[in-house]
């Protein structure tokens, strides 16, 4: 039997590296990409292979997935998973290198991937793009990242029209507040303060978000959706 193939952006942080065992554990061989920081492979029982490119790069991204057509890769999963956050200030008092730090990594990295990872995907294969709760109900002083993640959103919808007709899906996760390194800058009275606005009273975690993924990957009439795991959170 074919073992099916997936590619991970963002594998090295921590909801990157559930996804990855998560995706092992269902017989997956992976692609686990980065830029900076190093991918944690422990415990993961399965073919690996490691990319390292700059996804808010469009060249660095068409070249990586160039090589892998040259190697004749075909993927059954791409995860669009890479995104940094922003800094809490008010748009006003951003400067224009922030906000095209986090379009060109959240928005424009994801297109990207989306766009040069299609030729590799097999009939009945999927994407899954990572957003966010904030793309749904948006973040006061997080307008940027807020509009990025919407895009992703938007990117998802209209893209699962335009390739449903390969056999390929497309749908992406929107994350509340899950337990990662990224989200240890709140203090507990912050921590205390989100908890009591999540019905489930509780952060989400890396575990949570792969679950899903493994739904979604899963699921062969689901497209054009997205998926908000986030306690039942609305702010």
């Amino acid at each position: 039997m074919l073992r099916k193939t997936a590619l991970i952006t963002g594998a090295s942080g921590d909801i990157g590296r559930s996804i990855a065992l998560a995706l092992a554990n269902e017989g997956y061989d992976l692609f686990l990409c980065a830029f900076k920081n190093e991918v944690d492979t422990s415990g993961i029982k399965t073919e690996i292979k490691q990319l390292r490119f700059d996804q808010s790069d469009a060249n660095e991204v068409e070249k990586a997935f160039e090589e892998l057509v040259r190697k004749q890769v075909k993927l059954d999963l791409l995860v669009c998973n890479a995104g940094v956050a922003e800094n809490e200030t008010m748009l006003i008092d951003k400067s224009i290198e922030e906000i095209d730090s986090v379009l060109k990594t959240n928005l424009s990295g994801t297109i990207y991937c989306n766009k040069y990872a299609l030729p590799l995907i097999r009939k009945g294969g999927s994407i899954i793009n990572i957003a966010s709760f904030l793309g749904v109900y948006g973040g006061s002083c997080e307008a940027v990242y807020s509009a990025a993640k919407a895009g992703i959103i938007g990117l998802t919808k209209a893209l699962a029209k335009e390739v449903a007709p390969l056999g390929v899906r497309v749908n992406c996760i929107s994350p509340g507040f899950i337990d990662t390194k990224m989200n240890a800058c709140f203090d507990e009275v912050e921590r205390a303060e989100l908890i009591e606005k999540t019905p489930l009273k509780k952060f989400g975690s890396g575990k949570d978000v792969a679950a899903a993924v493994i739904y979604l990957a899963s699921s062969e009439f689901v497209t054009g959706e997205n998926l908000i795991v986030s306690g039942g959170l609305i702010v």
